[in-house]
């Protein structure tokens, strides 16, 4: 996530393991729903480099989970989106950074 220059952590659950522990969704309609629904984020999202480098039905079908954590590691909010667009908003990243 280095090259995104995030003014926080990012983590990705690479090995699926908590992914599967977790119940987090898979549904490749739901990502081509996200993707219909807002083309223009999806095409940002994409030339920057939020994509996955190898292509699979299987992951671009996992429906992402938004985590905040706070800085003793306890899970703050987990938002579980509808589809590949549905995000926290940045207001509330933002928020959540500044400790508010």
């Amino acid at each position: 996530m280095k090259k995104h220059s995030a003014p926080f952590f990012i983590v990705a659950d690479e090995s699926y393991e908590h992914f599967e522990k977790n119940s987090v969704v898979k549904s490749f309609g739901k990502f081509l729903w996200g993707a219909l629904r807002s083309p223009i984020t999806f095409m940002q999202a994409t030339l920057k480099g939020y994509f996955p480098l190898t292509l699979s039905i299987a992951k671009l079908s996992i429906i992402p989970v938004d985590i905040l954590i706070d800085v003793d590691g306890k899970v703050v909010k987990a938002h579980y989106c509808k589809d590949t667009a549905d995000h926290l908003s940045i207001d509330e990243l933002i928020a959540f950074s500044k400790g508010q």
